[in-house]
């Protein structure tokens, strides 16, 4: 009975120490780290749903019509990046920089762009809804019959920012940032205009 007990017990420590060692290995690389096995699939493929790409530097990459489902891009670097027509459905950009970036006609239903840096990037005809905006740096961005019923915008600056035709459906607007914005009936919202 007592070499059941201690085998039981030793068996117990053991099950410990390889989860133990799992959780160790698996989580030895930093979590903010882009896998570059990933980087090299979507450039050279432009198909990498669920890749982790954060923080990697995207820079001016061209990857028009790109498939980046439920991807993590967390703090990447997409200044100037060609991303029209990509699929970004459920995607992860918080704290990413995409300042001058092309994400026209872009699929980003359900993205992650809390705190996010869009200033100047055109997001015409992209389909954001039930987005999470908030925080995120949309200074002169243009977002002409852009798509957004449901976007959670928060403090969102849209100082500049070009909203014509834009679908605001339940949207709430009350804390977001307008200074000179064109709102989806053409009308320019100075409300918060210093």
């Amino acid at each position: 009975m007592k070499m059941r007990n201690w085998a039981a017990s030793l068996a117990a420590v053991c099950v410990g120490w390889c989860v133990g060692l799992i959780v160790l290995l698996g989580f030895a690389a930093p979590s903010w780290a882009y896998l570059q096995e990933d980087v090299d699939m979507l450039m050279n493929d432009k198909d990498c749903p669920v890749c982790i790409l954060n923080e990697a530097d995207l820079a001016g990459a061209q990857l028009s019509g790109a498939n980046l489902k439920v991807a993590s891009l967390t703090g990447a670097n997409l200044t100037g990046a060609d991303l029209s027509k990509t699929n970004l459905m459920l995607s992860e950009l918080i704290e990413a920089d995409l300042t001058n970036a092309s994400l026209a006609g872009a699929q980003m239903n359900g993205a992650q762009l809390r705190d996010a840096i869009l200033t100047g990037a055109n997001l015409s005809g992209a389909n954001l809804t039930q987005a999470n905006l908030e925080d995120a740096n949309l200074v002169g961005a243009k977002l002409i019959d852009t798509e957004m019923t449901a976007a959670v915008v928060g403090v969102a600056n849209f100082t500049d920012a070009d909203l014509t035709g834009a679908n605001l459906r339940a949207v709430n607007r009350s804390r977001a940032i307008f200074c000179h914005t064109t709102m989806p009936d053409g009308d320019e919202e100075n409300r918060d205009c210093d």
